[in-house]
C-alpha cells in the first residue's frame, strides 16, 4: 500500500516536471520553415488547432507609383530686346507693362543722319548705274569703228609693204638710194606699228563685257548693299517688339544715347509654360506628351510635357510643361506637379508579407487550407507594395505572417483588416 502510493507521487512528479518545461519553453522545438516548399512541412494530425491569419490575393499589375516636385509658371519666352544701331532716343513710346504686338514700335532714335545716309547712299547707286550704261553704250559704238580702223591698218600694210619691195628692187638696181630705201622701210614699221595699234584697241573692246563693264556691275552691286545697310539702319533706329506680348522693363529714357547691342526693354510672351526638375532616373518616364498634374491653390491642372532633354543640369534634369491659354494661372506662381511612373510590372504584394530565410525572399501562400512557403524576386517596391515575380495571379498571400506558422501549416484564412499591410 506504501509503494503505491509512492508510485502514484512519482507519476504526479513526472508530470508537473512536463508541464514547467513546456512552459518555460524547455520543451522540444519544431523545424524552421522550408520556404521553397520542400519536405520540412509539419505534420498536422486530427484535432490540432488551426493558425489564424489574413491573406490577399495577388493582382499582377504595374507597381505605378506618384511623385511631386514644386513647378513655377514661367512665361513661355522672355527676352532682353537691343539696340542694333546707336542714337539719341526720340521717344518711348510703350512703358512696362504695356502689351504689344509683334512689330509695334517701343523706343523710336532719332534717324535723321540715317535718312540722310540713305538718301546719300541712293544717288551712289544712281551714279554707278548711269557708269554702267555708258560704259556699255561706249563699248557697243566702238566696235565697229575699231574694226574698220583695223582694216584701214592692213590696207596700209599692204600699201606701205608694196612701196617697200618696189624701192628694194630699184635699190638693187642702182636706180634708188638707200635714203629712199630707208624712208621706204620707216613708212613700212610705221603701218604696222598702226596695225598692231588697231587690233589691240579692237581687242580690248571686244574683252570689255568680261573687264571694264564687269567692274562697272560689281560697282552696282557694291552701291545696292550700301543702300540696303542704309534702309536697314534707318528700320533699325525704331526698336521694336519680336512678338507680342507683356513689357517687362524699358531700360532707356528720352534723351539718352543708345549704344548698339545696348539692352533697350524686356519683353515677355503671354504663353505660359511650368517649369519643373526631375531626378535623372524620371526623366526617360516624361517624354514630350507625357501627362502631369499641376496644382495650384488646391485647384488641379492637367498638363503635358512639351520639353524633355533628359540632360541633367547639376543633378537633375529640367523639364517643361505647356499651359493651355484658357488657363488663368499667373506667372511666378509656384505650385506642386505630381507625374506617374511604372518601377515594374509583377505580382503584387503588400510589403508586409514579404520574409527572409538565408537572402532568400519569399511568402506564405495558402493552398487548399495549408501555408506554403513560396520565393520569389522583388522587382520593386513602392510604399507598402512591392512587384515580384514567383506568384501568379489570384494565389493568396499571408500578410504579416504570425508567430509560428511554418511550411505546411494548417491555417484559417480571415480577411484582411482595413488598413493593415
Amino acid at each position: 500500500m506504501k509503494r503505491l502510493s509512492r508510485l502514484v507521487c512519482t507519476g504526479i512528479g513526472l508530470s508537473a516536471l512536463a508541464l514547467i518545461l513546456a512552459a518555460t519553453g524547455c520543451a522540444p522545438k519544431q523545424k524552421s520553415a522550408d520556404p521553397s516548399g520542400g519536405a520540412a512541412r509539419t505534420a498536422r494530425g486530427p484535432g490540432v488547432a488551426e493558425i489564424a491569419v489574413q491573406a490577399v490575393p495577388v493582382v499582377v499589375a504595374p507597381l505605378v507609383v506618384e511623385r511631386q516636385t514644386s513647378g513655377t509658371v514661367k512665361p513661355v519666352m522672355q527676352s532682353q530686346v537691343v539696340g542694333q544701331v546707336g542714337g539719341v532716343v526720340a521717344s518711348v513710346l510703350r512703358k512696362a507693362g504695356d502689351r504689344v504686338d509683334k512689330g509695334d514700335v517701343v523706343i523710336q532714335l532719332d534717324d535723321a543722319q540715317y535718312r540722310l545716309s540713305v538718301k546719300t547712299a541712293q544717288a551712289s547707286l544712281d551714279a554707278a548705274n548711269i557708269n554702267l550704261a555708258t560704259g556699255q553704250d561706249t563699248t557697243a559704238q566702238a566696235s565697229p569703228k575699231l574694226d574698220l580702223q583695223v582694216r584701214a591698218a592692213e590696207s596700209a600694210v599692204s600699201v606701205a609693204q608694196r612701196n617697200y619691195d618696189a624701192r628694194k628692187a630699184l635699190f638693187d638696181l642702182g636706180g634708188a638710194t638707200g635714203s629712199d630705201l630707208d624712208s621706204a622701210k620707216s613708212d613700212l614699221d610705221m603701218a604696222q606699228a598702226n596695225l598692231e595699234a588697231a587690233r589691240t584697241a579692237l581687242d580690248q573692246n571686244q574683252k570689255a563685257p568680261t573687264q571694264n563693264i564687269a567692274q562697272l556691275k560689281l560697282a552696282v552691286e557694291q552701291a545696292d548693299f550700301a543702300l540696303q545697310q542704309a534702309q536697314l539702319n534707318l528700320q533699325h533706329a525704331s526698336i521694336k517688339a519680336p512678338y507680342a506680348g507683356r513689357l517687362v522693363t524699358v531700360n532707356v529714357m528720352t534723351g539718352e544715347f543708345v549704344s548698339p547691342n545696348a539692352p533697350a526693354f524686356v519683353i515677355a510672351s503671354q504663353d505660359r509654360e511650368v517649369d519643373f526638375n526631375v531626378p535623372p532616373a524620371d526623366a526617360a518616364s516624361l517624354p514630350v506628351g507625357a501627362p502631369v498634374t499641376f496644382t495650384l491653390n488646391g485647384t488641379r491642372h492637367s498638363l503635358r510635357v512639351s520639353q524633355a532633354p533628359e540632360v541633367p543640369v547639376n543633378g537633375v534634369v529640367p523639364l517643361v510643361a505647356a499651359v493651355p491659354g484658357s488657363l488663368p494661372i499667373p506667372f511666378g506662381a509656384i505650385g506642386t506637379l505630381s507625374y506617374s511612373m511604372t518601377l515594374a510590372r509583377g505580382a503584387q504584394v503588400p510589403t508586409g508579407a514579404l520574409q527572409t530565410n538565408e537572402n532568400q525572399n519569399f511568402v506564405y501562400v495558402v493552398e487548399g487550407g495549408k501555408a506554403f512557403g513560396r520565393n520569389i524576386t522583388v522587382l520593386a517596391e513602392s510604399g507598402s507594395t512591392a512587384a515580384v515575380t514567383g506568384v501568379s495571379a489570384g494565389s493568396l498571400v499571408v500578410v504579416n505572417p504570425p508567430p509560428g506558422l511554418l511550411d505546411g501549416s494548417t491555417v484559417k484564412t480571415l480577411p484582411l483588416a482595413e488598413g493593415t499591410k
